[in-house]
Parts: structure tokens; sequence; C-alpha cells
């Protein structure tokens, strides 16, 4: 399997250190002013694999239930919406996360399977037939 990409909110340069601020910060009642409002859109953490015959799209979504989930796939593009609320009682807050990850379109959209486990969510994008490597023989 080959990493085809790896991208963060804040870019590539100090990967770690982004990710440490993203969840000490960011997502908790600690700097209350610093939280997006509820109609934010932010990103989050997405790998992207590929082999002969899928793409594996790996995101990490801590905190995220499967039901403030929504997954769409339209002209190439998989987007990926959700919801997650915030603190807790008065001081609650809803957070609305957005991703558009460009797929290609060599993808079979009607065999795409998306699996929420342990704030980990993995969608397997099949290629289309005609689209996997074959081998030729040489005569």
């Amino acid at each position: 399997m080959t990493l085809l990409k790896r991208d963060y909110r804040f870019g590539d340069s100090f990967n770690g250190m982004d990710r440490f601020f993203d969840r000490s910060f960011w997502d908790s009642d600690f700097w209350p002013g610093m939280i997006p409002n509820s109609n934010s859109k932010s990103n989050f953490p997405v790998d992207v694999y590929g082999d002969g015959e899928n793409y594996f799209l790996v995101a990490e979504l801590p905190g995220v239930r499967k039901d403030d989930l929504d997954l769409k796939l339209e002209n190439a593009v998989l987007t990926i919406d959700a919801k997650r609320e915030i603190g807790e009682g008065e001081n609650a807050k809803a957070l609305t996360i957005t991703r558009a990850v460009t797929v290609g379109d060599d993808i079979n959209p009607d065999e795409v399977i998306a699996k929420l486990e342990n704030g980990i969510l993995t969608v397997t994008l099949p290629k289309v037939e005609e689209r996997k490597p074959r081998s030729i023989s040489i005569s």
C-alpha cells in the first residue's frame, strides 16, 4: 500500500506541534475565545492511501458519533461533514467540521464503504474495473 497524501489543517511543518495545540486548546474550554463558533468550518487530519484495487481515506474524528457524520461523493470529490458538541450544559457549543477531498474519476461510487470506529473514519473507495492495473503479456 502506498501513502498518497498526508494532510493536516496547519500544513506540513511542525505536524506534531499542530496536533498537540489542536487537541489541547481548540477542542477544550481552556481558551474559550479561541474555539471556533458554531458556524465555523474547520479541517481535520486525513490520510489517503491506494493499492491496485482501492483507495483508502482515513480521517481522525475523535468525539464524533456516526449519527453526526455525513459523507457525500459527487463529481470525484468526497465531502465529510461532522458535528460535535464541545463543553457541557449551558457552556456547550456546536462545532461543524468539513473536509472535501478530490478522489478522482476512477472510483466506483456504488461500492464505497465507510466505517467509523473509535474516532477513526475509514472510507474504502474501490476503483472501477477498467482503471485497475493489468499485467500485459509480451509475445
